[in-house]
Parts: structure tokens; sequence; C-alpha cells
């Protein structure tokens, strides 16, 4: 055995370890990051400049949430990440324009952080025209 091997049995083991890492996941999972989901993504287009813009989702079982947005391009998305029903009524609203419509967003399911790191997010984008 080479001389150095017989000074440093630990060289030989770590050696051993670094070719042998790979094939036996001895490294270890890869890391997760921390992206969260954005649920359920409204745009509203033909937005008033600058003028704020009222958006509120409704689920058959009553749930709702709210948000506001202003545009200085005419168009204002709004995210609600943990908003995700089957079906939903938008109603969208800017000064004297207002518009409302019933929608069965189709969901796409990710992992943002990696195939093995959660969360599991279902995400959808519905446009509205005001």
């Amino acid at each position: 055995m080479n001389q150095s091997f017989r000074r440093c049995p630990g060289v030989a083991a770590t050696l051993v370890m670094l070719l042998a890492g790979p094939a036996c996941n001895v490294v270890g999972p890869s890391a997760c990051t921390l992206i969260g989901c954005t649920g359920l993504v409204v745009d509203v287009t033909g937005a008033p400049s600058q003028t704020p813009v009222s958006v509120v989702v409704t689920a058959p079982d009553g749930s709702t949430r709210s948000a506001t947005c202003t545009s200085a391009t005419g168009t204002c998305p709004v995210s609600f990440p943990d908003f995700t029903p089957a079906s939903l009524t938008v109603r969208v609203s800017s000064g004297t324009q207002s518009t409302e419509l019933t929608v069965q967003p189709g969901y796409l399911l990710t992992r943002p952080n990696g195939p093995e790191c959660p969360p599991e997010c279902r995400s959808a984008r519905v446009t509205v025209a005001l």
C-alpha cells in the first residue's frame, strides 16, 4: 500500500466515499428554494390609468377575496395565493366602469421549489377586460 495511505487512513476512506458518493446517494438531497404559490391571478385589461381597480372573487360556497391595484399601463394583475376554487365569479370595478363574469379556471399543479420540495401549488390565470 502507498505510504501516504498508511500514515493517513482517513484519506483512503474519504477517497472511497467521494468516488462512491453519487452512486450511493451519500451526497444527500438537493436544496429546496422558498418560492411560494401564486394561486389564482386575475389580469385586468383596459384598466384606467392611475385609477384604483377593485377585484372581488367569490366561490360558490360564498367565500370571497378582494384586492385593489392601480395601473400605469392598462393592465393590472392581482394574485390570490390561497384561493383556488373550481369555479368563481370575478367582479372588477373602477370608477363608473364594472364587469362581472363566472369562470372555471384551468389550474396547473406545480412544485416551484423542485420536484421533491413543498409546496405543491395550484395556479391559474384569468383575464378580465374592464
